[in-house]
């Protein structure tokens, strides 16, 4: 492997690899708009120039190649003088309006402006005013804030591959445009704006709701397929403001780091690829609707509608699933997290001495049409029955229809969710149950027909783990406060086992550690990634 030198550094890295990527790889900086680690490098910015011995020019370093003996300076003074003159030209026609800019906080070219560019402009020319493009229902774009890095255009070309974007006109006049007759409607739009490295691309969902720096960023995955995409949530308070993608380090997936990947590397990195630094519309725009009306103000106990205090809605559990022994009929929703699972499954096989549970039946994630590069990924909208599956399969339980549950005929039924619309079905067939118990973050049409409801914690409100397809186990983490009378429900499930046997499962924390103890699966899992707290204090995060 070669071994070069940037500025005073020896670095050796891999065949193939760029000086920008050696650079960024060892903590050296060298600032970029075009390049980005998922696609092909364009050399279009001209921001990344850099001094190599023994050649006249100043080179692009996100297009040359680290060979050996390679001698590159980053900080001479032809290199400032350089990226200084590039950011003037790029701010010719640019509006320095950045307190009213949604990327002010976060946008890298008001960074480099005030570390690389020059003190004042020689131009006095006025700028171009452009007025914004609607490129779909969800992305807007405003031409005169593009600096023409062509990161949308190659994402489009290079991972999707269906080009609807291009650079339209030429010189001062160019701009960002679908081809005619083609539309955005890919179900990856939203990364667009993600990888946009100024204000040009903002989505609808979040333009001029709020001020980046005002929000407060949570690392955690997004729960609702099984997919478990890693993506940050922006919130404040009690209030989820956008969704983005989370980027791993594409260099621990592949020894070389990437050029054009959907030309070079196989199908599992470009999958790789797109589940580490993209996630779909659905999951961006989805997060926030599944929260709607997520606060509830108590527990709902309608044997004793005057009564129905959180102390005794759980007494009246306790004692009705005391009398009910094994006739206990239990259902579990895919969204619930590991550790619920582990203490409902706990409560049904050892307290009420079941051996099986129902589990909710979710539809497949939709389907979004497939490009000639890249097959997009689909999975059931059940973001931990990989999870049950593991956990009951160890436990000795059977996993069996929510049908063949409710025809057994249990004397109480106890159902945890999240339900959402998937049991609304059942309303009918439950009516002859004597008591029915459910326990979620929402209320739904089959809540409302039972008789003991108590109100947990929406995923945005609570720690845990889910387990996605590909056997990983991935963290969830609490991302906007809760409020109203709701109860985090690992505690629910919890106080209600240590009032019929006195037995303390413990926390959160406690529980993944008894799974990890108990459960073969869980065995190798790092447990210091899953209980540390990550928790961005702003919203400002890059992609680049």
């Amino acid at each position: 492997m070669p071994t070069v030198e940037i500025d005073g550094k020896k670095i050796t890295v891999g065949q193939g690899v760029t000086v920008l990527e050696a650079a960024r790889a060892n903590g050296i900086e060298i600032p970029h708009f075009c390049y980005h680690e998922s696609f092909k490098s364009g050399g279009l910015c001209r921001m990344c120039l850099v001094e190599i011995e023994k050649m006249p020019k100043l080179q692009t370093s996100c297009t040359t190649v680290a060979t050996e003996g390679m001698v590159v300076k980053t900080t001479t003074d032809r290199v400032k003088q350089a990226r200084s003159a590039i950011l003037e030209f790029i701010l010719t026609n640019h509006p320095l309006d950045c307190p009213d800019c949604d990327q002010a906080g976060e946008c890298v070219l008001q960074e480099y402006s005030h570390k690389y560019g020059p003190d004042k402009s020689d131009f006095r020319e006025p700028k171009q005013l452009r007025e914004h493009i609607q490129l779909s229902e969800h992305i807007a774009y405003d031409p005169e804030r593009c600096i023409m890095c062509e990161r949308c255009v190659r994402y489009y070309r290079d991972i999707v591959g269906t080009e609807e974007l291009a650079v339209m006109e030429r010189g001062a006049h160019s701009e960002i445009t679908t081809f005619p007759g083609r539309q955005l409607d890919y179900g990856y739009i939203g990364n667009i704006a993600d990888i946009c490295p100024v204000g040009a691309l903002t989505t609808k969902d979040f333009r001029f709701k709020e001020r980046v720096y005002n929000l407060r960023a949570t690392e955690t995955i997004c729960p609702l397929c099984e997919a478990g995409c890693t993506i940050y949530v922006d919130a404040k308070k009690y209030t989820v403001y956008r969704v983005r993608s989370r980027s791993k380090n594409l260099t621990s997936i592949h020894t070389n780091p990437n050029r054009n990947v959907t030309a070079l590397y196989p199908k599992v990195f470009i999958d790789a690829i797109l589940r580490s630094s993209f996630i779909c519309d659905d999951g961006r725009l989805g997060y926030k609707k599944a929260l709607e009306n997520s606060s509830l103000s108590g527990p709902v106990n309608r044997y004793e509608p005057e009564n129905s205090t959180w102390s005794a809605s759980i007494a009246l559990v306790v004692q009705r699933i005391k009398q009910a022994g094994s006739k206990v009929g239990g259902i579990l929703s895919p969204f619930a997290t590991n550790e619920e699972v582990y203490a409902f499954l706990y409560l049904i096989k050892s307290i009420t001495a079941h051996n099986s549970v129902g589990i909710m039946q979710f539809p497949e994630a939709k389907e979004f049409r497939e490009s000639t590069k890249l097959k997009l990924r689909k999975g059931v909208q059940a973001p931990n029955l990989k999870g049950i599956e593991q956990i009951a399969g160890a436990l000795g339980i059977k996993i069996v229809p929510v049908d063949e549950v409710i025809a057994s005929k249990p004397e109480l039924l106890y159902v945890l969710g999240p339900v959402f619309d998937r049991m609304d079905g059942y309303t009918e067939k439950i009516k002859d149950i004597q008591c029915i118990v459910v326990q979620d973050f929402k209320a739904s049409a089959f809540s409302e027909k039972a008789h003991v409801f108590m109100p947990g914690l929406s995923f945005a409100q609570k720690d845990g783990t889910y387990t996605n397809k590909d056997g990983q186990v991935q963290r969830i983490r609490i991302v906007v406060d809760s409020k109203g009378n709701a109860k985090n429900d690992l505690d629910i499930l919890t106080d209600i086992i240590y009032n019929i046997s006195g037995k303390k499962l413990g926390s959160f924390d406690n529980i993944l550690a008894l799974l990890v103890k108990e459960i073969a699966f869980f065995n190798n899992i790092d447990m210091n990634s899953l209980t540390t707290g990550i928790n961005l204090r702003k919203a400002a995060g890059r992609l680049w």
